[in-house]
């Protein structure tokens, strides 16, 4: 396990970025549960996975982020990995240990939504880690969700929804990109340091085409015109910097390893993200 840092120290305002926990739980669920493209990811979980990733290693980095006492935590999906009913559950309780809703930040990935379920049983468990801070209705809400931490504004985005046999793909959709733009829009009036979070990364080339960001060209436009401070996302599982075309300069793209992985590899291996935010707009450091 380890921790990557970015920016000064010495901040206003610290975010911890973690992902892909890929918390599997297949016991007691009925063969039904398997008639469809769970069975694929559970057969990739028996051979190969299951060794790559550990339960006990995400405890362990649940107690440094704890430790770390930062002012807010995104986990940007992929927090399941069969999208069970029971693994939905169970995630809401690891969530718990590393922090109250109000602190953790939570988008959903792909294989939170291997399968269609029922909003009660899968994601809307943890809603009100999902929830944009004006919702008065924290189990029902669109995305992208919006929560002001001054200075920082947190943009959650969800590329989750269920796709073809053998693709791990991600869409935001129409409807999501037009808000994206608005939000970040007001947030920059708003003199914010503005941090997108989403799952799949949201440049070409990162990953295969079948576990790509499908409208990651349209994304790019908006993020062209409208600008942003920071994007956070997961899904490759490893530490990867990047950058993607603003209005004035580059953005830096920063992607985290699983936090449960077990690979000894420095780039690979279990991690977090601390990003240390300081300064004002438009002198952010």
């Amino acid at each position: 396990m380890s921790i990557v840092k970015s920016a000064s120290a010495r901040a206003a305002f610290t975010l911890i970025h973690l992902s892909d926990v890929h918390h599997c739980r297949p016991a007691g669920a009925g063969a039904a549960a398997f008639l469809n493209k769970r069975l694929l990811s559970l057969l990739s979980w028996s051979t190969r996975r299951r060794k790559e990733h550990s339960p006990d290693i995400f405890e362990r980095l649940t107690r440094t982020v704890a430790a770390e006492a930062a002012d807010a935590v995104a986990v940007t999906g992929d927090l399941t990995h069969l999208a069970l009913p029971a693994e939905f559950k169970e995630v809401h309780k690891r969530l718990g240990a590393l922090g109250p809703p109000e602190k953790v930040f939570v988008v959903p990935g792909n294989h939170d939504a291997l399968v269609r379920v029922a909003w009660d049983e899968g994601p809307g468990r943890w809603s009100e880690y999902m929830a944009p801070d004006m919702s008065r209705d924290k189990t029902r809400f669109d995305f992208p969700t919006l929560r002001v931490r001054e200075p920082v504004a947190l943009i959650g985005i969800s590329t989750a929804c269920p796709t073809r046999l053998l693709s791990a793909a991600g869409r935001i959709g129409e409807a999501q990109l037009e808000r994206i733009e608005e939000i970040l829009n007001a947030s920059a009036r708003m003199k914010l340091f503005r941090v997108l979070l989403i799952h799949h990364p949201p440049l070409a080339g990162m990953v295969s085409r079948r576990k790509a960001l499908e409208d990651a060209e349209h994304f790019g436009a908006i993020i062209k015109r409208a600008g942003a401070e920071l994007i956070l996302h997961g899904h490759c599982h490893r530490l990867s910097r990047a950058e993607m075309s603003g209005p004035h300069a580059p953005i830096p793209v920063l992607g985290v390893s699983s936090a449960t992985a077990t690979s000894a590899h420095p780039l690979k291996r279990a991690a977090f993200r601390r990003v240390c935010v300081g300064g004002t707009a438009p002198r952010w450091r």
